[in-house]
């Protein structure tokens, strides 16, 4: 899977909101194992993927990837909050 960036849905437990998706692969990794970047994301959404809540994306093809926030959240110059992920499950295509 090559990095790209787009647009998608990131659905936490029964809330939806829009947010800027950057996916890639991990390297080096034991096995396939993808994640990225989500910007946007707002602090309560945030909180509650970092508590476990389960989460998902849901990109423009309608495939949905189950995922978990991983790290500490920081905010971008632009003052959009972002979230370290990992993937689970097959990785997502361009």
């Amino acid at each position: 899977m090559s990095s790209f960036s787009r647009s998608a849905v990131l659905v936490v437990g029964t809330e939806q909101i829009v947010v800027q998706v950057e996916l890639g692969e991990l390297t080096p990794a034991k096995s396939s194992e993808w994640g990225g970047l989500l910007r946007g994301v707002p602090m309560r959404l945030a909180a509650e993927m970092r508590q476990g809540v389960p989460s998902l994306l849901r990109l423009a093809d309608g495939t949905e990837h189950s995922v978990r926030a991983v790290g500490v959240p920081w905010m971008s110059d632009q003052g959009r909050l972002i979230v370290v992920f990992l993937g689970e499950g097959p990785a997502p295509t361009g």
